[in-house]
């Protein structure tokens, strides 16, 4: 089963994708309702940070498989389907914005990881990207593999870096 294959399957099920992010999108409206700063305590707080990874992980791969399909495939962003590519990211957008309207970022556990995960993948894909389009694809004519393989190895060198520079 290839990405493309999953991308087709979310595609034949678009109420799998709406209910998902509705019921996310609902719930952190309930928070916006019934929580604040005074009762943000240890039950509480596990939910929000359940709910950060469970909207920000399917609206980062979204955004990655976007920009990717974008930048590097050349696809036509008005012939992609728009539940599969870009209701993910819009649902991402609205949850952090409300729960970010609710409580600040920093007292949910775990958000600062996931920010740096955020940083370090798009300065990753960046450099990815400048390098592909100065010809260093020369070497990778072809072989989409080389070009992860060289991806991960620079998202792993920039998570070094990135540990060393917040010591």
């Amino acid at each position: 089963m290839t990405v493309q294959d999953i991308i087709q399957w979310f595609e034949n099920y678009p109420f799998l994708i709406i209910g998902y992010f509705t019921i996310l999108i609902f719930i952190s409206l309930l928070g916006l309702a019934i929580v604040n700063r005074r009762n943000f305590k240890s039950p509480i707080t596990l939910l929000y940070s359940l709910l950060v990874y469970a909207v920000t992980i399917p609206g980062l791969l979204a955004l990655i498989i976007t920009a990717y399909s974008f930048l590097f495939l050349k696809t036509n962003l008005l012939e992609i389907n728009i539940l599969a590519y870009f209701v993910p990211i819009i649902a991402m957008i609205i949850v952090l914005f409300i729960i970010n309207k609710t409580v600040p970022m920093y007292l949910i556990p775990g958000f600062g990881k996931l920010s740096g995960l955020f940083v370090i993948i798009a300065i990753t894909f960046i450099i990815t990207y400048v390098l592909q389009k100065m010809f260093f694809g020369v070497f990778f004519v072809g072989r989409i593999q080389y070009l992860l393989l060289f991806f991960l190895a620079l998202l792993f060198i920039l998570r070094i870096a990135w540990k060393k520079i917040t010591k």
